[in-house]
Order: C-alpha cells, then sequence, then structure tokens
C-alpha cells in the first residue's frame, strides 16, 4: 500500500459528537464524578479537574511498516502523522510537585483530513477504579479531614474492603519515585479497543507508549535536590538535543483477561505489536491546554470496548471543561 503524509488539520474537537456514544448505566453521573475530583483537590480557575498540572510539545507520529495490516486506520498507513501531546500529573493540583509519587499523563492528538484519534494514557498499567462507582468512592475516601488535613485512614480502609482494586494503583506508585522525565516513563491506555484489518480480522489491545531511551525514575539524591517544578524545564533542555521518543504498541489480549475492567492487569498474552513511533521536537507551552482529549474519539479500524470508565469520559470531560470557562 502506498504511503502518503496527512497534513495536520487545526479543527476542534466537537465534544458533542464523541459523546453521543451512549454511557453504560451507572449510578453516579458524569458531574458526580467532576464533583469527586473537585472534593478532594479543590476548585481551581480555568484549571482541569484532573490532570491540572502539564505542558504542550508537538512532533510526528511514524507508523510502523505492518501498522496498517492490524487494523485498517489511514492514519495508519500514512508516511507520517503530526502529533500534538500534552504532559501532565494526575491530580486536580495545578501546583502539585513534579516529585509526587502520583501518575503521569500523555494525551496524543493525531488528525488527518478524514479522521482523528485521541490517545489519553497514564503512567501505570492498570486504573485506580473499575466502575464510575468505584472513581466516586476512592475519591470520597481522600477528601481531607477538616482537624487532621489528612485522609482518614479508616474511610479509605473501607473503600479498599468494598472496592480491593482500589489498593493496585497506590501500591505501584508507592513501589518507586517518580519519573525523572516524561521522555523516560511508559504509558499505558488501561482500556481495551479493537483493532479490526481490512480482511475481517480483529483483535482485542490495550495501548502502551514506551520510551525509546528507557525507563528511569528519580534517584533518592534527585528526590531531595531537585525543585518541586523540574519537568517541563527538563523536557526543553531535552529538546535542545534532540527528539523525545516513544514507540507505541498494542498489547493485545491473552485468555481471560478482562475487556472491560481497566484495574486490573493483563496476563502475557500474544506478543506486543510495534504501531509506530511517536517523536516529539517542539516544546509549545500551553497553546494545547484549552485542548479536550477524549480517548472514544478513534479513527476507522479501531473500536472501543464496553468498558464503563472509558465509556464515560467524554460526557465527564464535558461537565470538566464546562466548569473551567466558568468565573
Amino acid at each position: 500500500m502506498k504511503r502518503k503524509t496527512l497534513p495536520f488539520s487545526a479543527t476542534g474537537l466537537l465534544l458533542a459528537a464523541v459523546a453521543s456514544i451512549p454511557l453504560q448505566a451507572a449510578e453516579p453521573t458524569p458531574a458526580d464524578m467532576v464533583d469527586a475530583l473537585n472534593g478532594v483537590f479543590g476548585k481551581h480557575a480555568g484549571a482541569r479537574g484532573s490532570h491540572a498540572k502539564g505542558f504542550c510539545a508537538r512532533g510526528t507520529f511514524t507508523p510502523a511498516p505492518a501498522a496498517d495490516s492490524f487494523a485498517s486506520s489511514r492514519l495508519l498507513s500514512a508516511m507520517q502523522v503530526p502529533a500534538e501531546v500534552r504532559f501532565s500529573i494526575g491530580g486536580g493540583n495545578p501546583r502539585v510537585s513534579d516529585k509526587s509519587r502520583s501518575v503521569r499523563g500523555i494525551a496524543v492528538r493525531l488528525t488527518g483530513p478524514e479522521e482523528g484519534w485521541d490517545m489519553v494514557f497514564i503512567s501505570e498499567p492498570v486504573f485506580f477504579a473499575a466502575t464510575p462507582a468505584s472513581f466516586v468512592s476512592f475519591l470520597k475516601a481522600r477528601v481531607a479531614d477538616p482537624a487532621t488535613k489528612k485522609p482518614d485512614p479508616a474511610r479509605i480502609k473501607a473503600h479498599n474492603e468494598q472496592y480491593p482494586e482500589g489498593t493496585r494503583q497506590p501500591s505501584m506508585l508507592g513501589a518507586h519515585a517518580a519519573p525523572a522525565s516524561y521522555a523516560s516513563t511508559p504509558y499505558f491506555s488501561n482500556h481495551a479497543f479493537k483493532f479490526m484489518a481490512a480482511d475481517g480480522r480483529s483483535t482485542w489491545a490495550r495501548l502502551q507508549f514506551e520510551p525509546v531511551s528507557g525507563t528511569r525514575h528519580l534517584s533518592e539524591a534527585e528526590e531531595k535536590s531537585l525543585p518541586d517544578d523540574f519537568l517541563e524545564q527538563e523536557f526543553r533542555d531535552r529538546l535542545g538535543s534532540g527528539s523525545a521518543d516513544l514507540d507505541l504498541y498494542a498489547q493485545p489480549a491473552g485468555s481471560g483477561d478482562s475487556l472491560t475492567d481497566p484495574s486490573v492487569t493483563w496476563s502475557n498474552g500474544p506478543a506486543r505489536v510495534l504501531l509506530g513511533r511517536l517523536s516529539l521536537d517542539r516544546y509549545s507551552g500551553q497553546d494545547c491546554n484549552d485542548r479536550v482529549y477524549v480517548p472514544t474519539r478513534l479513527p476507522a479500524g479501531v473500536e472501543p470496548s464496553d468498558d464503563p470508565v472509558l465509556r464515560v469520559r467524554a460526557a465527564a470531560y464535558g461537565v470538566s471543561n464546562a466548569r473551567r470557562a466558568q468565573p
């Protein structure tokens, strides 16, 4: 198949279009989910409900030679696709320390003249909740007690007893220091997607970005000596000597792997499939800060699973974005 270069389209995202995917029935509403975030982190003018602290970069995505045989997407058959990226730290505090042991995020937008693709990943292979109900409970359990200014351990224990998945991501985050760079941490979709080939074959898979430079976390000395704001400048300095590169892989589901629970890891199923390389060569400050990245904005050949957390994201992001515009 002859490859062609897709020009970048600057058209904005129409959130209503992606939010048209029907939501799974769940007790908490999208507004309840954003309320839960605000309850833990507070409301900050102009900031996202989560992943409030971040910055933008630009570059290109180059599909792997056989990527279009895994999914019949025109984006995966192109020579190269312009890429817009926002790196971020999990949580709704725009002044959180870059050394905090919380997830790092990468939101990627690939846009061609006929289709686009938003990818929203975090730096751990599991999400902290399996359902919207678990999501809200997890956050409510972490609202600081007015007297101690800290979460009540008894409430966290009660949440974990009702929703055992609430222990998995915090345990992973506690096992290592914060990333030394946005370019030296892996990122995971947590959610499963169906990839459909032109010959009719389909494969359920999660997605991963793997840093070409390798994974590196802060040393004990760096944790003590670095300022609370170092990641943005580190990334700018890194681009001064080249690009920041991450390889995109599809991880096919193995036997028994859940397609609808983002809080569980997957087994060692079939070998990963290389889909392409993301190469970032330009720091762009806050030029994408108003963008809404929705992981159900997908190209032809890729479909979402019935994961209830994935299905509610578009509507929840719409609520959060509307609140950002309020005085």
